[in-house]
């Protein structure tokens, strides 16, 4: 750049900052702040004179410059209230707080932001404003804060962090912002009554609630005439340079979560929490980068986590809409509940199933705030299950940081405890079928008070002298099974789920089984069937090996069916592919279904490893019924040319002697016409079609009707043999088509 482009760009940029400097005093006037804003949140605190204490604690917890500086929104008590607070809490001044105390109080009366009454209300969230017309409108009234628990010791109770020490950090605190229209959009009592019954110490204006402090209006602003209440509401903030104040009627304390809470309160509460720190978890390790300690975030597994700050939902925006509801009981109510169910039969907390133990505990844990007026009314628990709340059963109320406690005088009760299986959580002699029942997931069908089931329940030693045991010992405990090489493995997911279910009667009518006085054939939940008489029981592998399960107890349910203890479990590990060569009598039958490799004589099952003979063209099918000629029978339709030598024209033979998706028995139930497993043709237009088989059902009298028009009638003595999903009947005679 030459010397003249020089000398220009310099004269150019003087005369900008000389009119940067003789210009600026004009446009200072015009955008000066008006005069009703006055100066900066601390400055106007300052001017009002009440309010020392709290910019003292602002000074101490380092938050004057940053306030000084940014836009903040404070929530402010007089000095008479900060000396209230302290006398309550022994403390002689402000000054006797460390920095870590100054830092936890100051930050539980601030937020980041400036808001109004109106934003404090109503958030912006998932990309659009609730306002009054929101979809959720002001139900997202908790308030992150930046305030936190100062860190604690705590001492692991059981395994495996049993004795284990360590240092506990929290998450940041939510204040709750109760204000009447939450209260509206809530549907909650508009009187107040439900804040007062939450906060039974604090005062309810008609404005708002910074938790349990109240809201006042500015005692230095001018009313005007005619001032509806909403417009009054509306003006409680005090407008200042940079943010809003809200003058509170009282400090608000460090609030303590529902965890903490809890541990401050053993003496009231102390054995409920003993029995939820068997669920307790510590993980989440960071370092304090001063101090080098190690702290943690407590959760809890399957229960819900009453550690966690944010609630019971966690993410930026559900966590200020809920909180949990804890229905927690004292101590000596708890205690007499366990005397009359799981001290019946057990005789410390350490051997009650864990599932008994989750059930008490999630029962009383609620995953939205319960406000007195609804709860009293209607009030669905954890589970779904209805139950109703009156006022008479809350001793006390005290809100925490993510949620309220309800002291109860009663222990709220599950469905699970109420209905068919009952019982069974608190009886020792049944706790390894009640874990099979949860590992299988059944147990909320069978406490669904609409659906009625009988069920079938075999004690501990039975089923561990037939190869089945809960193993609490191992890392993640689970049910095993023996197999045959005698070793115990954990039981594979479907096995299992079918051994429970062998044991489930649940029909679609409805239908209870209330007496098994009679004779009859059941098909239970599991697609397997068991004959009963004399209240005498067999599934097929009962049947096989002549070890019937006998009915000790029955217990019909007020609610939703009836429940059998029976000295043996029900089994049903008897395949029809067994059945084929196990009975001598059956052969010739037999050899022909090998021959045509439909029968695997050494199909090896992939979980026991046990050779189990398949019947391959069976293995797919839901129910099954199987009639099988007797080597007599075969040898003399052989002498008649009616067996086929051919292997497709014999496997059609062979096949026609089972019915498909239908297990009939000679009890006069099931008659007409069936499909065999025999296939007559395929087409593009028809599918399969299979043949048919006409069935005439009578008491002890089964007919079946071939192709050919012959019946043939099933001898009873030879009939109804069980096995998995279907039945066989030995017959005399052959089916020809």
């Amino acid at each position: 750049m030459n010397r003249r482009n020089q000398l220009l760009t310099i004269a150019i940029v003087t005369i900008v900052l000389l009119l940067g400097v003789f210009g600026c005093s004009k446009q200072q006037e015009r955008y000066a702040d008006p005069p009703w804003l006055g100066g900066t949140s601390i400055e106007t605190l300052q001017k009002r004179g009440n309010y020392t204490i709290f910019l003292k604690l602002m000074e101490m917890a380092n938050y004057k410059e940053p306030i000084s500086k940014q836009l903040f929104t404070l929530f402010v008590p007089t000095d008479e209230s900060f000396k209230t607070y302290f006398a309550q809490q022994g403390i002689a001044s402000v000054d006797a707080l460390t920095k870590e105390q100054a830092v936890q109080l100051f930050t539980l009366h601030v937020l980041r932001n400036p808001r109004s009454r109106y934003q404090l209300i109503y958030e912006y969230v998932w990309a659009e404003e609730q306002g009054p017309q929101g979809e959720y409108a002001a139900l997202f009234f908790r308030k992150p804060t930046p305030s936190t628990s100062i860190p604690y010791k705590e001492v692991g109770r059981y395994a495996p962090n049993a004795g284990k020490n360590f240092i506990m950090r929290t998450g940041e605190k939510l204040v709750p912002l109760f204000s009447l229209d939450y209260f509206e959009d809530f549907f909650g009592a508009l009187d107040g009554s439900d804040y007062t019954f939450m906060y039974p110490d604090s005062k309810w204006g008609d404005n708002m609630n910074w938790h349990n402090a109240m809201v006042m209006d500015d005692p230095l602003r001018v009313v005007p005439a005619n001032e509806t209440p909403a417009e009054r509401r509306n003006a409680a903030a005090v407008r200042t340079a940079n943010g809003f104040i809200y003058l509170i009627d009282r400090v608000v304390a460090p609030m303590q979560s529902l965890e903490e809470y809890l541990i401050a309160h053993q003496d009231k509460f102390g054995l409920y929490y003993d029995i939820l720190q068997r669920f307790a978890t510590y993980g989440s390790a960071t370092t304090d980068p001063k101090t080098k300690e190690v702290r943690y975030l407590k959760s809890y597994n399957s229960v819900s986590n009453i550690a966690e700050e944010q609630g019971a939902f966690t993410g930026n925006e559900v966590r200020m809409k809920d909180m949990y509801t804890a229905f927690i009981p004292s101590d000596d109510v708890l205690k007499a509940y366990l005397d009359r169910t799981v001290y019946k039969t057990y005789s410390s907390l350490d051997s009650v199933p864990e599932v008994t133990l989750y059930y008490i505990l999630q029962t009383q844990l609620g995953r939205s705030l319960g406000l007195i007026s609804k709860i009293s009314k209607s009030y669905f628990n954890s589970f779904g299950d209805p139950m109703v709340i009156n006022k008479s059963d809350i001793k006390s109320a005290h809100m925490c940081s993510n949620g309220v406690l309800y002291e109860m005088n009663k222990v709220l009760e599950p469905n699970v405890f109420r209905c068919v299986p009952g019982n069974l959580f608190f009886n020792s002699h049944y706790s390894t079928f009640l874990y099979a029942l949860n590992q299988a997931g059944v147990v909320a069908s069978l406490s669904n008070p609409t659906q009625n089931v009988t069920l079938f329940a075999p004690t501990n030693e039975q089923l561990e002298k037939n190869g089945i045991r809960y193993n609490s010992t191992i890392a993640s405990p689970t049910i095993e099974f023996r197999g045959s090489d005698n070793q115990w493995k954990p039981m594979k997911t479907t096995d299992l789920i079918m051994f429970v279910e062998d044991h489930i009667y649940s029909d679609p009518n409805n239908t209870i089984i209330s007496d098994l006085s009679g004779e009859g054939y059941l098909e239970m939940s599991s697609g397997n069937f068991i004959h009963y008489k004399n209240s005498e029981i067999v599934g097929p592998e009962n049947q096989y090996k002549k070890d019937k399960a006998v009915v000790s107890v029955k217990e019909v349910n007020d609610i939703n069916g009836v429940l059998y203890y029976v000295n043996n479990p029900i089994k049903s590990r008897f395949v029809l592919g067994k059945f084929l060569t196990k009975d001598p009598d059956v052969l010739k039958f037999k050899n022909l279904l090998v021959k045509t490799k439909l029968l695997d004589e050494r199909y090896i099952d992939q979980t026991t490893k046990d050779t189990i003979p398949n019947l391959k063209f069976l293995t797919e099918a839901t129910a099954w019924t199987g009639f099988i000629p007797t080597n007599a029978a075969m040898e003399a339709a052989t002498a008649a040319g009616l067996v086929p030598t051919e292997t497709e024209a014999l496997k059609k033979f062979l096949q026609y002697h089972f019915i498909r998706k239908s297990a009939i028995f000679d009890d006069g139930n099931l008659s007409g016409v069936f499909p065999s497993e025999r296939i007559e043709s395929t087409s593009v237009a028809d599918g399969t079609v299979y043949s048919t088989l006409r069935v005439t059902n009578v008491w002890n009298n089964l007919t079946v009707q071939d192709h050919s028009g012959k019946t043939v009638t099933v001898d009873h003595s030879l009939a109804d043999i069980l096995t998995q999903k279907g039945v066989v009947h030995k017959i005399t005679t052959v089916l020809k088509y």
